[in-house]
């Protein structure tokens, strides 16, 4: 099977260099960090001890992959938890607002602070929602009514909700989205799925099934080299091939969105071999399929304008 796809997944990468309207699809990559470990303040993430990401990481590296690779524009993800990194990320993009063209936040949801800080930052366009990464209180963490009160909030102002699954589950998702029908909310990282390159774990696949009927709840294809635990990653798309599928039948052509976790993809392989990848597993799909999950499906879900040609 993956001998007939070759080809066409030659054609496609080889086709980046050129315009759209010689036929190549637009990409937005909706999942990248960007800091830099020389400030004087430091900052919360990576440790130092992370041989692979614990050195400066910005906007002039993240262009050269975009040249490189086609990448039209991005949507960074803040993964600092303090408060102020969310304006020094968009200080640090204002530059290019045709690349940068969104910003997910970091906000801790519950606090007293969280709505003069999300009001605030808001102010900007590119400022699009926030992550919901950390879990204070653990279990507890659903039954305060602060929790609610900021998740509602979001969607009272059509911020969106990214999920990291690592303290979440895809059941805390489906309890969110089936009480706020409005929040748009988007999982990262193949909704957490474990992928060792057999069929797809039945409890993460009904999972899967439950929570794509919230037609408020998206996917990003993203981290996936990250989530096959091997470093380097196996750059065959057959490893992947099965959470691919339940996740395509799932969450259908609407609502599967393209991101690929840069820098953090480099523990397992470089960011051309990630994007080989996942244009492997789109290339014998319909090409309006293609461009809703590159680039269209990026524009709705976080309210972006249509990208400057």
């Amino acid at each position: 099977m993956k001998k007939i796809l070759l080809p066409v997944v030659v054609a496609f990468v080889v086709g980046c260099s050129t315009t759209e309207k010689n036929g190549v699809i637009p990409i937005i990559d909706t999942h990248i960090h960007l800091y830099d470990t020389n400030r004087p303040q430091g900052l919360p993430w990576p440790p130092k001890s992370d041989k692979v990401l614990y050195r400066p990481v910005l906007t002039e590296h993240f262009d050269k992959v975009s040249k490189e690779n086609g990448i039209n524009a991005t949507v960074i993800v803040e993964a600092s938890k303090w408060i102020p990194d969310n304006q020094w990320v968009l200080d640090l993009v204002k530059h290019d607002p045709d690349r940068y063209i969104g910003l997910v936040g970091s906000l801790e949801i519950g606090t007293p602070e969280f709505k003069k800080h999300l009001v605030q930052l808001s102010e900007d366009k590119r400022f699009v929602g926030i992550r919901m990464r950390e879990r204070p209180g653990g279990v507890q963490f659903f039954k305060g009514e602060s929790v609610w009160s900021d998740l509602g909030l979001l969607a009272d102002m059509d911020q969106t909700l990214d999920v990291l699954m690592f303290q979440f589950s895809l059941q805390d998702v489906d309890m969110v989205a089936k009480r706020l029908p409005k929040l748009k909310i988007l999982i990262n990282h193949v909704a957490g799925a474990n992928i060792e390159g057999k069929a797809a774990d039945p409890e993460w696949v009904s999972a899967v099934q439950n929570v794509a009927k919230n037609k408020n709840v998206y996917c990003k294809i993203s981290g996936l080299f990250q989530q096959s635990h091997r470093q380097p990653s196996p750059k065959d798309v057959s490893f992947y091939q099965s959470e691919l599928d339940v996740l395509w039948s799932n969450f259908g052509v609407d609502r599967l969105i393209y991101g690929s976790n840069w820098p953090v993809t480099m523990r397992g392989g470089t960011y051309a071999e990630y994007l080989a990848v996942v244009k492997s597993f789109f290339a014998d799909k319909p090409r309006a399929a293609q461009e809703k999950y590159f680039y269209q499906n990026a524009l709705k879900f976080y309210g972006l304008p249509s990208l400057k040609r």
